[in-house]
């Protein structure tokens, strides 16, 4: 009668093994394109939506093959890893006021370039390559 005993026990051990193998695994974190992630470093790009009060915009950024759809109420940024890729956004105001939706591209510490529209619907392209 001492054999289910015998069996818990292993079931145990292969327990705290594989908890372990999951621990270690986890603290590697695989290589992985991510858009807006904080990878420790600072961002490659980071674009900034400025504005009028209540100025609400979309849009879609690409990076390589990824893609980031932006959309909300100024002011919010977006930050970018390009990883010698080139980013390119199409970003358009959606509100019908006439406020000013301003897109500014900035890497590192530099300001890149600054667009504005304030056209209900207007459309503002940005691309960037390091």
């Amino acid at each position: 009668n001492d054999d289910p005993p015998e069996q818990k026990t292993e079931m145990t051990e292969e327990t705290t093994s594989l908890a372990t193998t999951l621990e270690t695994t986890g603290d590697s974190r695989p290589p992985e394109v991510t858009l807006g992630d904080d990878s420790g470093g600072e961002p490659d790009v980071m674009i900034r939506l400025e504005g009028d009060p209540r100025t609400t915009f979309s849009g879609l950024c690409s990076v390589g093959e990824a893609q980031k759809v932006l959309s909300g109420q100024v002011p919010k940024r977006f930050e970018f890893d390009l990883k010698g890729q080139q980013l390119s956004c199409r970003i358009e105001k959606r509100d019908k006021e006439k406020g000013d939706l301003k897109v500014v591209l900035a890497a590192g510490e530099t300001t890149r370039s600054v667009q504005q529209t304030n056209t209900p619907g207007g459309v503002i392209n940005v691309s960037y390559k390091e």
